[in-house]
């Protein structure tokens, strides 16, 4: 027995060896998240750079090689009509194909579009072309940015809402919009430095600055994981979802009422101020810039840090825009217009991520693009309704345009106020919040 219970011990078991389990797969650090989206919303605010010094340097411009306001204002609208038939399209397209493309596709189209719409008033300036050629190709060259541009913000906000909760969400889009915000910042600033080269500069520099973030994205943006949607195919989603249409019909409102101020303040301090041509630029940039700053604040202060929820963000964004457009409509001073414009900025600043972040957390997360494409395709569609409205009203009066986009802001205000969509915005999505997945 003691030479059997021997042999036992000393034996070999026969035994399998344990399955070898590999660690699952931990999700990416939230500083790794952090890197990639900062990366992402720098390529975004390339693009409010240039769109901040369009909009600052093109009526001068305009005038000076023989283009009439109404013409300038066509510039803007048709691009602005390709941006709102595009974008929920492109928006869709990221839902199934993946982020990282589309953002590629619209920076490129950006840059392309500055440089080539840069080299047509330039044409315009040195006298080779003139008149109706003229007119067409500077339409040309600028819907490149409608047509290919558009398909930067459904993908880049998808990116952002793949990769965050829905507490985090507001944030998030807050973050983009911010983005879009700072860009809009330095765009003046930038312009100013680049100006001193030539006037054409500034827009050269924004073309070559997009052309650099395409080579960064291209390289160091992760995108490991894919959209939901690619896995999970649904119904196209559109505008008469009842999910969306509150905040798709606040979004259209505050598109009008965005859309006139930006494209009207520069003939208005032109026409109230008695501005030289000359001038014109760098006062229209300091308004702008001022009102980007406080639009940058609400955006990475108020929303971010003290985590204010959309219904909030969509109550008091009108009531500020209301005060802001209000003073410019009495005001015959350059002081007290730069001060509507700060509070108008302020407004806007939470506003955007306000009905932005409610739309995207009102449907699921294979629905992310398209829902980003919606509220981007809204708020663009008042760049094509502003300019019926608010330079007809501008030829019967200066002050008109900002005594209706007053009006607007108070309807948007009750609006908000009184909508059952808009008061509970978010608040039973965040109540069952998730983990953030990998990048």
């Amino acid at each position: 027995m003691l030479t059997l219970s021997l042999r036992l011990v000393v034996m070999p078991l026969d035994f399998p060896p344990p399955p070898v389990q590999e660690p699952p797969r931990a999700p990416a650090p939230r500083r790794d998240r952090r890197m990639a989206i900062g990366l992402l919303l720098t390529g975004v605010a390339c693009t409010g750079m240039g769109q901040s010094i369009v909009f600052a340097v093109l009526p001068p411009l305009g005038r000076s090689i023989g283009l009439s306001d109404q013409r300038v204002v066509t510039v803007f609208l048709v691009s602005a009509v390709f941006w709102v038939l595009l974008v929920p399209f492109w928006g869709r397209l990221s839902d199934r194909l993946g982020r990282k493309p589309f953002v590629l596709i619209g920076l490129s189209g950006f840059a392309v579009s500055m440089f080539l719409f840069a080299f047509s008033i330039h044409l315009g300036i040195v006298g080779t072309l003139s008149g109706l050629a003229l007119y067409a190709l500077i339409i040309g060259t600028r819907s490149i940015y409608g047509l290919i541009g558009s398909a930067t913000p459904g993908a880049a906000q998808g990116y952002i809402a793949d990769r965050t909760t829905a507490r985090e969400r507001t944030a998030g889009v807050a973050g983009f919009s911010a983005a879009f915000g700072l860009g809009a910042i330095l765009g003046p600033g930038v312009g100013g430095a680049a100006s001193a080269i030539g006037p054409l500069a500034p827009l050269y520099a924004s073309a070559a600055l997009a052309a650099v973030m395409v080579v960064l994205i291209a390289v160091f943006l992760p995108e490991r994981t894919a959209p939901i949607g690619r896995a999970r195919p649904r119904m196209t989603l559109n505008m008469r979802d009842k999910r969306l249409r509150p905040f798709l019909l606040f979004g259209l409102a505050f598109g009008i009422v965005n859309a006139v101020i930006i494209q009207t303040i520069g003939f208005y301090m032109l026409d109230i101020l008695k501005l030289a041509t000359k001038d014109a630029a760098q006062f229209v940039g300091i308004g702008l810039m001022a009102s980007s700053m406080a639009s940058l604040f609400s955006q990475l202060v108020l929303v971010q840090r003290f985590e204010l929820p959309p219904h909030l963000l969509m109550r008091v964004g009108p009531a500020l825009i209301l005060a802001g457009h209000g003073l410019i409509a009495l005001s015959s001073e350059f002081g007290p217009i730069v001060f509507g414009l700060v509070l108008s900025g302020f407004g806007s600043g939470m506003a955007i991520p306000g009905f932005t972040a409610a739309a995207s957390l009102a449907v699921g997360p294979e629905e992310q693009g398209s829902a980003a494409g919606l509220t981007n395709s809204a708020s663009a569609s008042g760049f094509v309704i502003a300019p019926l409205i608010g330079f007809s009203l501008y030829d019967f009066s200066e002050r008109g345009p900002f005594l209706m986009t007053s009006a607007l802001a108070a309807l948007l205000l009750i609006f908000a106020l009184t909508t059952p969509a808009i008061r509970r915005a978010g608040r039973t999505q965040i109540a069952g919040d998730e983990p953030a997945p990998d990048i």
